[in-house]
């Protein structure tokens, strides 16, 4: 067993150790520089000295047979040899050797390790849309997915309950969208924004990291937000506040207003300003139809395309979006969704979330047609939810290829949504250590995972997690719960009932169906 997660690709064991408690000295190209760093500013954490001249050496070495993200590690009696094609390679063999220093208290057994990823798509959520999470909170995520060897950052920046990134043309989206009254359980009010220069140091802090960022602005639905700043992009410019709780809202963008879709280039104009890793997430899920069957502009627009009924219009609506972001050299991302499947244009990259096993058929036609797929199904990635429901064996154990083997599932994603994830310290216990089992089920072989080694590896991965902030996670035992502690674990969670607006729901949507049924009444009448 190697003390490394995620698990590498091969390696062997063989005899003797390096002890970096003598110290050591370092060569390296000098454009990895900063890979180097990295790895630098955690030896002195642990006091190791570094010198011009040392018993021990560390040489790392450019070489272009090895793969882009992969690397590769021979440690023998005093000398460590690491060679990479790429600075990416570069930083992640230093990650594995900062692991392997801790994990062996600074005394590393004379490994040769081959590595490189599975995947090509790693990825973490952070749902900053629900609780605003600081610059440096953001950041602090990012450390920690980069030591996991993860290299997309996912920032679900708009929601219902907050709009948190600025946009200059349309200003009220951060003056007013960006704050609620309340939040659920809560009496005191919340919010929080990133200005422009702020979305510029986080993807540049990113970068360092070898991480590529992904902004999400969710259409149609999960709007309300920004419709309380500007009503006149819903279907009757009704004056709404700021979702102050969780829940399906039923006021979403227009799909029949020319001047919706003229909003959302506007805004992706700016987003791709600042965020020029190539991807924008653009939502497409949870948006009831229930105003589109009353608004006259939208029963117009599916008349006018000769569609069959609102879905239709939603994949139409989605479907321009992408062209518009497909036409600044970027590719769209989507929930999928199965009431729309297929309506939207195949070059849009689906993240499977929802996938009951009878619609498996459905997502395996959709990549048979051309259609890029990620999992991210909601079991086993969503972090926010209870361990009782995504327990720490079922992340690892569940296979990355929930259908089958195909080339169009390009990744994985892991999420941490955040209705119920207020700051970061609860942040840190339902992450961790679920996120290490999500990252070596990412990077790893298939036929490398093995849970009962993985177990073996935490208690220096836990030491790891500590020397980079984590100021809680859960153990093992609590990561596994019983199925008395599970029962009342599910129990507690399922109290976010209680803030679900269901009934209210109801009613709105009566008294909304009631009133502009009335008002097209008295219009046919004249």
């Amino acid at each position: 067993m190697i003390k490394l997660i995620p698990e590498p690709y091969r390696y062997s064991l063989d005899a003797g150790t390096v002890n970096l408690m003598k110290g050591f000295s370092i060569s390296f190209p000098e454009i990895w520089k900063d890979e180097i760093d990295d790895f630098m500013d955690f030896a002195h954490k642990l006091s190791l000295r570094s010198e011009k001249v040392s018993l021990n050496e560390i040489n790392v070495i450019a070489d272009e047979t090895v793969e882009y993200e992969g690397y590769y590690i021979k440690i023998s009696d005093n000398r460590i040899s690491v060679r990479a094609s790429s600075k990416t390679g570069c930083f992640y063999a230093m990650q594995s050797l900062k692991q392997l220093t801790l994990a062996y208290s600074m005394r590393i057994p004379c490994f040769t390790i081959e590595d490189k990823p599975r995947f090509s798509f790693r990825a973490f959520m952070l749902d900053v849309g629900r609780y605003f999470y600081s610059v440096s909170d953001v950041k602090k995520f990012i450390d920690l997915i980069a030591l996991h060897k993860l290299n997309f950052l996912h920032l679900h920046l708009t929601e219902d309950q907050g709009w948190r990134v600025e946009i200059k043309k349309y200003p009220f989206l951060t003056q007013k969208s960006s704050k609620r009254s309340h939040t659920n359980f809560n009496a005191r009010p919340h919010g929080g924004f990133y200005t422009q220069d702020d979305v510029k140091e986080i993807v540049a802090y990113a970068h360092k990291k070898h991480i590529k960022v992904i902004p999400e602005i969710d259409m149609p639905g999960h709007m309300q937000a920004a419709l309380h700043a500007y009503p006149e992009l819903g279907c009757f410019a009704r004056k709404l506040p700021v979702a102050t709780h969780w829940g399906i809202k039923h006021d979403i963008l227009c799909g029949g207003k020319d001047e919706v879709l003229a909003f959302v280039k506007d805004v992706i104009d700016e987003i791709t300003e600042l965020f020029p890793d190539g991807l924008i997430h653009i939502g497409g899920d949870e948006a009831p139809k229930t105003r589109w069957q009353i608004c006259p502009r939208c029963q117009a627009k599916i008349k006018e395309l000769g569609l069959k009924n609102e879905n239709e219009l939603q994949g139409h609506f989605l479907s321009e979006v992408g062209k518009y972001i497909s036409s600044k050299g970027y590719t769209a991302i989507m929930w999928n969704e199965d009431e729309i499947s297929g309506k939207s244009n195949s070059d849009i990259i689906w993240m499977a979330w929802n996938v009951p096993k009878e619609n498996h058929a459905n997502i395996l036609n959709e990549m048979k047609n051309g259609r890029y797929v990620i999992n991210g199904l909601s079991e086993p990635n969503y972090l926010d939810l209870p361990y009782a429901q995504n327990t720490l064996e079922r992340i690892y154990s569940e296979s990355a290829d929930f259908i089958e083997k195909n080339d169009r599932m390009i990744g994985l994603e892991a999420f941490l949504w955040t209705e119920f994830v207020p700051n970061m310290d609860n942040a840190f216990f339902k992450t961790f250590p679920r996120l290490g089992a999500f990252a070596e089920k990412a990077w790893s072989e298939e036929k490398k995972l093995d849970y009962k080694t993985f177990l073996e590896k935490i208690p220096s991965y836990e030491e790891l997690l500590k020397m980079h902030g984590v100021t809680r996670f859960a153990s093992v035992k609590r990561a596994n719960p019983s199925k008395l502690l599970g029962f009342f674990e599910k129990l507690w969670w399922e109290r976010r009932q209680l803030c679900w607006h269901g009934l209210h729901n109801l009613v709105d949507n009566a008294k909304v169906k009631k009133k502009y049924s009335e008002k097209k009444k008295k219009d046919k009448d004249r």
